[in-house]
């Protein structure tokens, strides 16, 4: 009897419920794209987020160095990686998504500088802020360590700004998005006039999910990501988080209801 009644209560109870699969991704601080301090994550991290529920997925933000993420890709304990840029070197181990949105590395300078570029050769004249360890695009990266252009190197971000806003340095090469990312947070408020950057890049990538390579999980799941980010683009969500992450305001892009 017990037995029956046992049986008739999970006929009742309909079918089993089953569980939202959870997706694994690294990434690292780069604000406002990925930002460990803060709920959401970082804007990007908003949009995987959004992205991935559509197709039917929860996902798990982990934060660690660079580096790590790649390792731990390639080892299987992460099931993709973000915000990379597609290379040779990456695509040796990982498969790339679709971009999300596209990064701009672009000259700060103060507004008072009357300035113009055609040609790499033509900074020469400029006293140039770097950070330690960054790559600005393989052609400055390369007259830079020739010792073609004046450079002064930084072990932080904020130090260029600093000096940029003093006069002691004349450009600042920086990703345009975090760039006035971090000059809302410098300065609170509305953004210094005295600092603006030149329309023309530097170097330009689309930034993208890194899934696992040669696995078949991974392939499925990439399938699925693109299919649901093509449907965000025809909504223009994309580009609105583009615009968002280019006037400084990450948080003024919300998805549309």
């Amino acid at each position: 009897m017990l037995r029956r009644l046992l049986l008739l209560g999970l006929l009742l109870a309909g079918p089993p419920v089953l569980a939202q699969q959870t997706v694994h991704i690294g990434t690292g601080d780069w604000v406002p794209y990925v930002d460990q301090q803060r709920s959401d994550a970082g804007a990007l991290a908003r949009l995987v987020r959004a992205v991935f529920a559509e197709a039917g997925y929860q996902v798990d933000f982990s934060f660690y160095p660079w580096e790590r993420n790649v390792l731990m890709l390639q080892q299987g304990g992460l099931d993709a990686i973000m915000p990379y840029s597609c290379n040779p070197l990456r695509e040796e181990y990982g498969v790339c998504s679709e971009a999300l949105v596209r990064g701009e590395v672009v000259l700060f300078h103060r507004r008072d500088l009357v300035f113009d570029w055609q040609r790499l050769e033509d900074l020469r004249p400029y006293r140039i802020g770097t950070t330690l360890g960054y790559s600005y695009g393989p052609q400055f990266d390369r007259l830079a360590q020739s010792g073609a252009l004046q450079i002064e190197q930084s072990s932080k971000e904020e130090t260029s700004f600093r000096l940029l806003e003093l006069g002691r340095i004349d450009l600042h090469p920086q990703d345009r998005a975090v760039g006035y990312a971090l000059l809302r947070r410098l300065y609170p408020g509305p953004l210094p006039l005295a600092i603006t950057h030149h329309p023309r890049y530097l170097n330009t990538e689309p930034l993208r999910l890194l899934f696992r390579k040669d696995d078949s999980a991974a392939a499925e799941l990439l399938r699925r990501f693109n299919q649901a980010l093509a449907h965000f683009a025809q909504r223009g969500e994309l580009k609105r988080l583009q615009e968002a992450l280019y006037s400084g305001d990450a948080d003024s892009w919300r998805l549309a209801r």
